[in-house]
């Protein structure tokens, strides 16, 4: 089958990767525009685009409808494949390709529709997730549904692993769907169990020390990798990485309080003390807690702010 894989974002490479290691060709990967970024507003390609670029795979960066368009009646792709393509598809462009437009969703559908269903799962301290396969149409994650697959959430996932876990998994689904797809009716999701997973921003990885550990270490797992979890320290924004439970004695009392320890920077929230293993100051790399505090010199019952 001649495919079209549309994405903006590497979580799609099991699915690229699986139809490049498959009897079917790619007819191209559609992604956006490039865009200026950073202080020199350099303009650059997005990472997957950078990726197949590189490795001189057909790579179409349509800007609009009209565009997107003619590169379709171009390539002429008998099925297209979304992955986190980040854009609504026009109802005139959906009936193009013979078997239309299908999406792999991370989320068991109608559950967490919207631009980020692993980070709310993980978020909400959900056990389990899985991944859904379906037609698009014109509404945002509504189309009827080829395959769902469940899968348990580990204790120690980030969003990045669990992507790739339900990248891979879905990867093997799309080709074994695309085995039947002109066979194979699509079921329409359910009307109950509906709920939504919008776009993560930046300040949702402020750290607040007076929420409990568990708390905490759910947003270090959902956001630490994208777009970063932070605190304040002296007046200026400092990223966190490397979370986990401590166990060691301690004399932190006050909520934010903090203190070294051998392995990293000791912090005191709601219920427990969390252990830091590295730290971004602000305007500095990335260094271990341990680097960080020797040159901080810590003054007593010095704390994280709010």
């Amino acid at each position: 089958m001649h495919i079209s894989l549309a994405s903006s974002s590497l979580v799609s490479l099991p699915v690229l990767e699986a139809i490049l290691g498959s009897e079917h060709t790619l007819a191209s990967i559609i992604t956006n525009p490039d865009k200026s970024t950073g202080r020199g507003q350099k303009v650059v390609p997005n990472e997957l685009a950078a990726w197949a670029e590189e490795k001189n795979l057909p790579v179409a960066k349509p800007g609009d409808t009209s565009e997107l368009n003619r590169h379709l009646l171009e390539v002429q792709p008998q099925i297209v494949i979304t992955v986190a393509y980040g854009r609504i598809i026009p109802v005139e462009l959906l009936h193009g390709p013979r078997f239309g437009w299908i999406n792999l969703h991370f989320s068991l559908l109608p559950a967490y529709r919207g631009a980020a269903p692993v980070q709310w799962a993980l978020l909400n301290g959900d056990s389990r997730t899985g991944f859904s396969i379906f037609k698009l149409d014109k509404g945002m994650d509504t189309g009827p549904i080829y395959v769902q697959e469940e899968m348990d959430i580990s204790p120690d996932d980030t969003t990045t692993t669990l992507l790739h876990k339900l990248g891979v998994s879905g990867s093997l689904a799309i080709l074994e769907l695309l085995k039947v797809i002109g066979k194979t009716k699509a079921v329409p999701q359910p009307t109950s169990g509906i709920s939504l997973a919008p776009k993560i921003s930046k300040e949702m990885g402020r750290i607040s020390w007076k929420d409990s550990a568990e708390k905490i270490l759910r947003t270090a797992r959902a956001l630490a990798d994208r777009p970063g979890i932070y605190t304040q320290f002296r007046g200026e924004k400092i990223a966190l990485h490397g979370l986990s439970e401590s166990l060691t004695p301690n004399n932190l009392q006050s909520i934010g309080e903090i203190a070294a320890d051998q392995q990293g920077l000791l912090v005191r929230c709601l219920d427990s003390i969390l252990l830091i293993a590295e730290v971004t100051p602000s305007g500095k790399k990335r260094m271990s807690a341990v680097d960080f505090l020797r040159g901080a010199r810590l003054e007593i019952a010095e704390a994280f702010s709010e």
